[in-house]
């Protein structure tokens, strides 16, 4: 399975390629940047199991409505800026997405 990472700065979507990451994306904020990130998120959920994870960095999350769906598993990450959820949300989610508890 793959995984993708659809952020906001190249910046981050570079990190995430050289940490292995099959399929990366960069989106702007802007209105059109903003259809194509919902369109790509479509596709890549109706890859037919191609892709098993899908990173989404927070700032774009905000912009548009994440489906719940059981795979490929959608996770938002921060970016280069750092995260707005906080560190006990960003726990929330690694313990959920991978059954195990973060702690320091």
């Amino acid at each position: 399975m793959k995984i993708a990472v659809l952020g906001g700065d190249s910046d981050t979507v570079l990190g995430f390629r050289l940490a292995g990451v099959h399929e990366a994306y960069v989106f702007e904020e802007t209105p059109m940047d903003v259809e194509r990130l919902r369109n790509k998120l479509r596709e890549l959920i109706e890859s037919g199991g191609d892709v098993g994870i899908i990173l989404i960095t927070e700032r774009l999350a905000e912009k548009i409505e994440i489906p719940d769906v059981k795979l490929p598993i959608i996770l938002q990450v921060p970016d280069k800026s750092g995260s707005k959820l906080g560190e006990k949300a960003l726990r929330e989610i690694v313990r959920r997405a991978i059954g195990v508890e973060l702690k320091r």
